[in-house]
């Protein structure tokens, strides 16, 4: 702790030192030199052979995809990565839109610090990706799994064509994102003081198909005027079935509580489905605009999103093979987003950069609940109320920012945004009132590069967190009998973030980085108690959360093992929160604590043979609720491995397994009488569900 603390310090000096030098240059040069770029053509890819500029992504020694699609608004920055110099429009999902790219038309990718950009928001290693164009192109990707006890997954892959006429390059790709997972094992409860009173086999199955089409254009109709749109429209079934036979055993005494603890002798099935549609469409132009000499850019960017969600929660119970009890939860959900966005630019001097921005957005959601339960005396299920189960939650929102960014030495740069935002959040129902919300912003990020081989990366910044609107509205978890009562006074979580970041080069491809950080939280979105019984999303003053996150790629060449990549991650990280319950410090809940992975592949040389495999382990703090505390764990790493050929008659095969080490499923959850605060423990459930091997395939072609 006392080195991490050191080294904020150090971070938040470094930044503080720049912005005290910021007036102080009356000059600057552009930091964007040849030193600072690592470029990536064409030829470094063959021996992976591509298929698109997403396989070729995954490739760059050191270098981490983010994506955009989840923050807030359209903001600024946004995914790391740029096609021709320009960003990703809108909220497009990154992946997606790299994977329409084909490989053939990439001519190279640069690396370089977001901070040289005159990029507002964007930060740390940017991968700027070249194309051409080659004529119209289509590739295709098969990819089926098949595991033990689970139907087989036939129908997960995809095909995109793109190609460019005059001044119009296009891409469409047909996807299904399908799965096929499973699980099973035993479950046992026990008393306080141990003893076994019920055991519970179980098997869940989990299924989904999510056939979509996305497109993409980009016009350029002359020079400095770029036009993209986006368009993408997704199918989403999903079935989620648990059945649970369970065996009381002979009643045992709780010497905690002193009574008697008996188990049920029945069957249960859990039964879930949603069977829901999305469609998103996004738009972008970019022109000049203002005086030539200032290089004036105007950028209007417009977005919109919709979702329809139904969904279904069935439970039932039978005893004696006769049916004892079931519930029927339903929920219509409508959800949409619709955002316009306005940015110019200036640019007054070579390595000098001003940007406005203004955005205007308006948000729903529209959720109506309905349940049902059995009356096992006539078999008819007869309706019961959902408290707060049915509203409408809007935001209209406006945002202002200013950025200016600037080299202040040819080594040294900074960016400097501050803007604010305004929201009103409106929702209807048995909560029926409106709210108004005001919140300052900002960021300072610098870049500074003592040598060619290294740099140092430091981020202050005010966020601004962004709601979850189902929150606000009460459901029920027919599959753990619990119940999420809606909180209609949720707030948006505000945080205090810094950083520092150690990038190091070593050159041939291997590459090393540090990132230690520090949130200091208010309005934190957590589980709070809402009256005597009710559990909800809610709002806790103060939390914090620090950490470090070190990544490493070492390429086996530099010591005579050629085509080998050895690709390394570490994360480790800590929280603390005052339990509302309790007043005890404790992590936040499900918080990430460790995450660790190995990634290693060989590409034999002179052939078109690779291998490889990975390990890797998450290990995350419990989840607190009103009566009980979870914690799921995995006792060992997962781990895989991987043979490929990548040219089988013009195809690269590659084969799979997954889950060699036999990784297991585990929950303990701790279910207490009443309120953890006020009750005491009534029992102990622990589960183990194996869910053996995968095996897949993956076979990719280009015609």
């Amino acid at each position: 702790m006392q080195y991490l603390t050191r080294v904020f310090r150090a971070g938040f000096c470094l930044t503080a030192i720049t912005v005290l030098g910021y007036g102080q240059l009356s000059t600057a040069q552009d930091a964007q030199t040849p030193d600072t770029i690592n470029s990536y053509t064409l030829e470094y890819f063959d021996q992976f052979t591509p298929r698109n500029a997403l396989d070729m992504i995954a490739r760059v020694p050191g270098f981490q995809l983010r994506s955009s699609e989840n923050r807030r608004g359209l903001g600024q920055g946004g995914a790391n990565i740029l096609i021709n110099g320009e960003r990703i429009s809108g909220k497009t999902n990154a992946e997606d839109q790299l994977a329409r790219i084909n490989a053939a038309n990439v001519v190279r990718i640069d690396i370089v610090d977001g901070a040289t950009l005159d990029i507002p928001g964007l930060l740390g290693r940017v991968a700027n990706i070249t194309t051409k164009n080659t004529g119209v192109s289509t590739t295709w990707q098969w990819r089926p799994q098949f595991r033990k006890n689970v139907k087989p997954n036939l129908l997960r892959g995809s095909v995109t064509v793109s190609g460019e006429t005059g001044d119009l390059s296009y891409a469409a790709t047909l996807r299904n994102t399908a799965f096929r997972f499973g699980n099973f094992g035993l479950e046992e409860r026990f008393t306080p003081d141990g003893f076994v009173f019920e055991t519970r086999d179980e098997t869940a199955r989990f299924s989904r198909d999510s056939p979509g089409i996305s497109t993409s254009l980009t016009w350029k109709p002359k020079d400095g005027h770029v036009v993209n749109l986006n368009a993408e429209y997704n199918l989403f079934d999903l079935e989620i079935r648990e059945i649970s036979r369970r065996t009381a055993f002979s009643a045992h005494p709780n010497t905690v509580m002193g009574n008697t603890v008996m188990g049920d002798n029945n069957e249960t099935l859990f039964l879930r489905t949603v069977d829901a549609w999305n469609a998103s469409v996004g738009a972008d132009y970019e022109l000049p605009a203002g005086p030539k000499s200032l290089t004036g850019k105007l950028k209007i960017i417009a977005y919109y999103r919709f979702r329809e969600n139904p969904a279904v929660s069935i439970f039932d119970q039978f005893t004696a093979g006769a049916q004892s009890a079931g519930s029927r939860f339903g929920q219509a959900s409508q959800d949409g987003e619709a955002i316009v966005r306005t940015e110019y630019s200036l640019a007054p001097n070579q390595g000098k950069n001003w940007q406005l921005s203004l955005e205007g957005a308006f948000n729903f959601v529209d959720i109506a609940s309905s349940l049902e339960i059995l009356n096992p005396t006539t078999g008819d299920f007869f309706a019961v109320p959902v408290p707060g189960g049915t509203s409408r939650v809007e935001e209209q929102r406006g945002e202002f920012a200013l950025t200016h960014s600037r080299a202040l030495l040819p080594n040294w740069d900074v960016q400097i945004t501050g803007g604010f935002e305004y929201s009103q959040i409106s929702q209807t129902g048995d909560a029926n009132q409106v709210r108004d919300f005001f919140r300052p912003k900002g960021l300072i990020t610098t870049s500074y590069k003592p040598s060619d081989s290294l740099t140092i990366r430091t981020r202050i910044e005010r966020e601004v967190g962004q709601l979850n609107f189902s929150d606000f509205i009460s459901t029920l978890n027919l599959q753990d009998d619990l119940n999420n009562t809606g909180n209609s006074e949720l707030v948006p979580n505000q945080a205090w973030v810094g950083s520092v970041e150690f990038d190091k080069n070593f050159g041939q491809g291997n590459t090393f980085n540090a990132r230690f950080y520090g949130e200091l939280i208010s309005d934190l979105i957590d589980r709070i108690p809402v009256g005597i019984d009710g559990d909800a999303v809610g709002n806790i003053d103060n939390a914090k959360r620090y950490g470090v996150d070190f990544t490493a790629t070492i390429k086996g060449d530099k010591w005579g093992f050629k085509g080998t990549q050895l690709d390394l991650r570490l994360d480790l990280r800590n929280s603390e929160v005052d339990d509302p319950l309790t007043g005890l410090s404790r992590r936040l809940n499900e918080d990430k604590r460790t995450r660790w992975d190995i990634e290693f592949r060989h590409d034999i040389p002179n052939t078109n043979w690779a291998y490889g495999g990975t390990l890797d382990q998450n290990v995350n703090a419990p989840s607190f609720r009103l009566d009980t505390i979870s914690l799921e764990t995995n006792t060992r790493p997962l781990a895989t491995a991987f043979v490929e050929h990548k040219d089988i008659y013009g195809l690269k095969i590659r084969a799979g397994l997954r889950n060699l080490l036999d990784q297991t499923d585990n929950l303990v959850r701790q279910a207490f009488t009443t309120r953890r605060d006020l009750g005491q423990l009534e029992f102990t459930e622990s589960r183990v569900r194996p869910f053996g091997v995968t095996f897949s395939l993956d076979v990719s072609g280009t015609f």
